[in-house]
C-alpha cells in the first residue's frame, strides 16, 4: 500500500513539475502581434509571437526573421518576396531603420504598400519605436511616383472595413488635410485598402470624409457628409455630395475644405479639376463667398510649408 501511495506522489508530482514547465515556456518578457498577408495578397493578418529579448534591436532583427518565417497556415503568407534581401537594420532615436537592395522595387506595388504595412505595424510594437524608414542601396525609398516614402507610422495604413478580403485593393494615395490652425493644408502619404468595386476617386473622397485618424486633428469635412457619386470626364472629376457640405462647418479656414477635396483628387494622373455639385446642384455657395459653379484646380498656395 505504501509503494502504491508512493508511485501515485510521484506520478503528481512529475505531473505538477510538467505543468510548471509548460507554464514557463509560455510566459515571455514581451508579445508581438507580427503581420503577414492572407493568400490572396490584399489583406494584412497577424500571428502572436513572444520573446525574451528586452534590448529594442533584438527585438527588432527578431521580428523581421520572423516575418519571414513560413507559417503553417495556408492564409498567413510571408509578404516579401526570397529575392529580396534586407541588408542590415537599426534604431536612431524613435525611429527604425530598414535597408533594402534594389530588388525592393521589383515586387509589386499592392505587395510594396503591404509589406510596408506590415513592417509598420510590426515594429512599432516595440517600445520606444514610433515610426519605421525604409531604405534602398542606402537612399530613402520611394512611391512608384517617385516621391519619397520618408517616416511611416501604424496610423499611414488603413485597412477598408470589407469583410469580404478578396474584394480587397491597396493603393498608395496622397491626401490633403488641415494643419493645426487649420488654415493651410498638409500633404500626406497613405497606404489604403479599399473595395475593387470602389473607384480610387471614391475612395480618396471617403478617406478624406473619415479623417487622417481616430482624433480630429485635420479633419477638413463633416463626418457624417455623404458622398452621392463621382465620375471622371475629360480631365474633371465631377463631386456629388449632400446638403451636410453646405451646413455642417468644420472649424477650418472656408477654403480649406473645398481644396482638401481639389488637391487630394488633382493629383491622380487622370484629374486636373474638380467640379462640386450639391444634390446635384452645381450653383451653389460655400460659406456665402465661394461659388460652386466653376470647376476647381489644383492650389498649391494653400499647402503648408515647413520652412
Amino acid at each position: 500500500m505504501k509503494k502504491r501511495k508512493k508511485i501515485v506522489s510521484m506520478i503528481f508530482t512529475l505531473f505538477i513539475v510538467l505543468c510548471l514547465t509548460g507554464c514557463k515556456s509560455n510566459t515571455y518578457t514581451n508579445s508581438f502581434n507580427v503581420y503577414y498577408t492572407n493568400s490572396d495578397v490584399n489583406k494584412l493578418v497577424s500571428v502572436k509571437y513572444g520573446t525574451n529579448q528586452t534590448d529594442p534591436n533584438s527585438i527588432l532583427g527578431e521580428l523581421l526573421d520572423k516575418m519571414n518565417t513560413v507559417q503553417k497556415s495556408n492564409d498567413v503568407v510571408v509578404i516579401k518576396k526570397d529575392y529580396v534581401s534586407i541588408e542590415k537594420y537599426d534604431k536612431t532615436d524613435n525611429i527604425a531603420n530598414v535597408y533594402f537592395d534594389q530588388q525592393y522595387y521589383n515586387m509589386d506595388a499592392t505587395r510594396q504598400a503591404l509589406y510596408r504595412g506590415a513592417v509598420v505595424k510590426t515594429l512599432t510594437q516595440i517600445d520606444g519605436i514610433d515610426y519605421v524608414m525604409f531604405y534602398v542601396d542606402g537612399i530613402s525609398a520611394t512611391y512608384l511616383n517617385g516621391t519619397t516614402i520618408g517616416m511611416m507610422s501604424a496610423s499611414d495604413f488603413i485597412d477598408a472595413d470589407d469583410n469580404n478580403a478578396s474584394n480587397l485593393q491597396w493603393s498608395d494615395l496622397i491626401l490633403y488635410f488641415a494643419n493645426s490652425k487649420g488654415d493651410k493644408l498638409v500633404k500626406e502619404n497613405f497606404s489604403v485598402a479599399y473595395s475593387r468595386n470602389v473607384s480610387i476617386e471614391r475612395a480618396i473622397v471617403e478617406q478624406l470624409i473619415k479623417g487622417p485618424d481616430i482624433t480630429t486633428d485635420g479633419v477638413t469635412l463633416p463626418a457624417n457628409l455623404k458622398l452621392l457619386n463621382i465620375s471622371v470626364k475629360d480631365g474633371i472629376c465631377y463631386v456629388n455630395l449632400d446638403s451636410e457640405f453646405l451646413t455642417q462647418i468644420v472649424n477650418v479656414s472656408s477654403s480649406i475644405p473645398i481644396y482638401s477635396i481639389v488637391n487630394s483628387l488633382c493629383e491622380l494622373d487622370n484629374i486636373d479639376k474638380v467640379q462640386f455639385l450639391i444634390n446635384g446642384d452645381s450653383k451653389k455657395v460655400y460659406r456665402e463667398s465661394i461659388s460652386l459653379d466653376a470647376p476647381f484646380s489644383m492650389n498649391a498656395d494653400i499647402i503648408y510649408q515647413d520652412n
